[in-house]
């Protein structure tokens, strides 16, 4: 294969600490799946045959077991176990490479991103363009993000980049957050030199989808410092793409120069390496990226960034509460539902086209499952119960006369008579009590809600290992 997928299933959901505090990130489920299935799935129906799956030691044989055995994916998954809670994602390409697991360029890929991207389109940009790093953006529906998480209500701030792109939209010219903004954007005067015309973008979202150069691993094993990827590695490699080549020093050491010189590290041009006759067919040929100038293709860069926009489409990255909360309602709803069970047929667990409930699952009289939900196997759904843009796990419990709106459910969860849940996320194993009223709350896992209680806005979970957290 061209490429090597590399799967990040390793990350804590920080973000997501209510719901990670007894399942790893990768495994919460979405629409009843593994979230980390998604982008497996992707990858086998891309034609990969192989990839590997970074995630943590403690986690592995769990997440091997989800995948490999209930899951049944086809793909050859090679499990890469971490053993360091604080290593970064660039460290973690650090590791693989000092490791020699990494043989060509990479596919990096996040396991909390769902979409029905063609792979094959951001793999044409990256060889058209013979990219240094290839990024996979979308301008996402506002309102997978404005909606209000469950749990605890805080100022929510979402985090927002500014892209500066050339005239096609394509090249990556500029890249810096806006943590890093004060009053005003500065450029350097050479890249304007070179593109007078750049579009500054900022509804813009970093999918964690980078197709990569192997020169970039071998870079970041000579150069320790940088730790993240999404943060650190690709604004240095924008920022590098206009680095002039330095002169070659011949001279001889200077007469008051120590005779113990550290070796210096090499630059990043000299990791750069085009393939074989690639810059003697460029120079051949009357193809140009650029106009206005008589320059040469690419402006003689050595280092290039380019990116996919995503304009249409499904493109979802559940990293937060809100938008997991909303992953797994678009899962089940609407225009999102229909392209996800076109592309992910495993979807389909049902025999009916409008409801998705599993064969096995119970479902007494006078109860109402709408068409945009899930209920997944062997679960038993009491008398007139009302379920309503939800989902609802394996082997769950939902006594008489419960109403669950706007909800996750995850698997073996219990919900007595007469609750009213509103909004919420219940996680697995926990027991919701008789008459219970819960909008817009967070249940940890094993959690048990008295009788009786009414909750707004609240996260109930075990609060030892938050603190631990």
């Amino acid at each position: 294969m061209e490429f090597q997928p590399i799967v990040m299933a390793g990350g804590p959901g920080s973000r997501l600490s209510d719901l990670t505090v007894k399942c790893p990130k990768a495994l919460l489920p979405i629409g009843n799946k593994p979230m980390v299935w998604y982008t497996i799935n992707m990858l086998e129906k891309a034609g990969f045959e192989e990839a590997i799956v970074v995630v943590q030691e403690e986690h592995c044989e769990e997440i091997k077991n989800q995948l490999m055995d209930i899951c049944a994916v086809k793909i050859r998954l090679d499990f890469f176990s971490l053993d360091d809670d604080e290593a970064g994602t660039a460290d973690v390409l650090r590791i693989l490479g000092e490791k020699d697991k990494i043989k060509r360029d990479i596919l990096i890929l996040s396991c909390d991103l769902i979409t029905d991207v063609s792979l094959h389109n951001v793999a044409n940009i990256h060889r058209t363009y013979d990219a240094s790093a290839t990024l996979l953006l979308s301008q996402l529906p506002s309102q997978y993000y404005d909606v209000p998480a469950p749990g605890v209500k805080s100022k929510k701030r979402l985090e927002k980049d500014f892209f500066g792109f050339d005239e096609k939209g394509e090249r990556i010219l500029f890249l810096t957050s806006e943590a890093d903004v004060e009053e005003s954007i500065e450029m350097k005067k050479s890249i304007l030199r070179k593109h007078p015309c750049i579009n500054i973008k900022t509804k813009l979202t970093d999918c964690f989808m980078y197709f990569m150069k192997k020169w970039v691993i071998d870079y970041l094993i000579e150069y320790k410092t940088i730790s993240d990827l999404k943060g650190e590695l690709i604004p240095h490699l924008v920022r590098k793409q206009f680095l002039k080549p330095k002169k070659s020093d011949k001279d001889l050491p200077k007469p008051d120069q120590s005779v113990i010189v550290e070796t210096t590290k090499a630059d990043i041009l000299s990791f750069s390496k085009s393939e074989e006759y690639a810059d003697e067919i460029r120079s051949m040929s009357t193809w140009i990226d650029h106009r206005g100038d008589m320059e040469d293709c690419f402006h003689c860069s050595k280092i290039r960034c380019y990116a996919y926009l995503q304009n249409e489409g499904v493109c979802l990255r559940a990293n937060t509460l809100s938008s997991y909360s909303e992953s797994n309602k678009q899962v089940g709803m609407g225009p999102v539902k229909r392209k996800v069970q076109k592309i992910f047929s495993a979807l389909d667990i049902g025999k009916d086209k409008d409801v998705h409930i599993h064969p096995s699952a119970t479902i007494k009289e006078k109860s109402q499952v709408g068409a945009d939900c899930l209920v997944a196997e062997g679960a038993l759904i009491g008398e007139r119960v009302s379920i309503k843009k939800s989902v609802v796990g394996k082997h769950c419990k939902i006594e008489d006369k419960v109403k669950i709106t706007n909800s996750v459910i995850m698997d073996h969860v219990t919900v007595k008579e007469g609750s009213n849940v509103q909004g919420s996320i219940i996680s697995a194993h926990s027991l919701i009590g008789e008459k219970c009223d819960l909008k817009d709350c967070i249940v940890g896992n094993e959690q048990h809600v008295n009788p009786m209680g009414k909750y707004t806005n609240e996260a109930i979970v075990e609060v030892e290992k938050m603190m631990e957290i």
